[in-house]
């Protein structure tokens, strides 16, 4: 028979096998990306995003007169610092002597699991968290849905529209607002170009409702439906608790690709301690990293209640 060194050895690379798998399949279906998260890999524990104001609209210049010149300023600046989440199981001697391997797989993939569950479930709290600072705080010292957003000229913007439900007319004024949202020195943004809704699973059927119908879904007088054509999709953030079910968010993924982070430490990975302590070996999941924005004008939403 044996000996349990020689039980772990062998065993090792099948454990091993079994985390390759689940976690392959669990990480191609996580839900950041699709919230309008980019993958940054941190490079300091304690990551700064700073941003820098433009230069203002260019300004009428005579003949022979000098070129208008005016500095950039330090606009906000954001520091992301990635979180370590761990689960830890026992495999032991028992199991394998004993080939008790339905057990070993279901803890190998629990851990799997809970790893990226967290993941998705913290993405997610960028939005349904996001009128507070609970979770996460602008580089403003405000939600990242806030009435009051402050920019360097004096002025304040807004991208919370309250509590209103999620209806035809309400996302018409949530993508023109976002089209009027400006810098910090004044200068209108581009419009949005690849808008995309995200809901609760409360909100699915409303939000296909609202975007799919032929025709507007809330005015029967009224015939064309002008996001029928596909001008925003959307996207169900599961993860988004039933308590919460009715906020909806609008986001623009060009915006979000330089403002939106998921920053990492490390992806989920699983290792062992290499000891073999009263024969069981002690496995070790972790994963390192933070969501975060450095500025806020990627996305507008609603706490609604209904």
């Amino acid at each position: 028979m044996a000996d349990i060194q020689r039980l772990f050895d062998l065993a090792d690379p099948r454990i091993k096998k079994i985390w390759d798998e689940k976690d392959s399949q669990l990480s191609s279906r996580l839900d950041y990306a699709n919230l309008g998260l980019t993958d940054r890999n941190a490079e300091t524990l304690n990551d700064q995003f700073e941003n820098f104001t433009g230069l203002g609209y260019a300004e009428s210049t005579g003949e022979k007169e000098p070129y208008n010149r005016e500095d950039i300023d330090q606009a906000y600046k954001v520091t992301i610092t990635p979180t370590k989440f761990t689960k830890a199981i026992d495999i032991t001697e028992e199991m394998l002597r004993f080939n008790l391997w339905p057990k070993i797989n279901n803890l190998t993939t629990g851990v799997a699991k809970s790893l990226n569950a967290r993941i998705s479930l913290n993405a997610a709290k960028i939005h349904y968290l996001g009128f507070g600072t609970t979770f996460f705080t602008g580089g403003d010292a405000k939600a990242l849905y806030a009435s009051d957003h402050p920019m360097k000229d004096g002025s304040t913007q807004s991208n919370t529209l309250g509590t209103v439900s999620l209806s035809y007319d309400n996302l018409k004024l949530a993508a023109q607002a976002m089209d009027r949202f400006y810098d910090d020195k004044g200068i209108q943004l581009l419009p949005c170009m690849k808008l995309r809704l995200i809901v609760a699973r409360e909100n699915k059927e409303r939000a296909q409702e609202v975007l799919k119908s032929v025709g507007n879904p809330d005015n029967a007088n009224r015939i064309n439906n002008v996001f029928n054509g596909g001008s925003i999709d959307m996207k169900v953030a599961n993860w988004i608790p039933s308590s919460y079910g009715h906020y909806w968010f609008l986001i623009d993924l060009e915006r979000a690709g330089d403002m939106a982070f998921m920053n990492w430490g490390w992806k989920p990975k699983f290792d062992d301690d290499k000891v073999i302590n009263n024969g069981t070996k002690v496995y070790t999941g972790s994963t390192m990293f933070k969501p975060g924005f450095s500025s806020w004008q990627w996305a507008i939403g609603s706490a609604a209640t209904a």
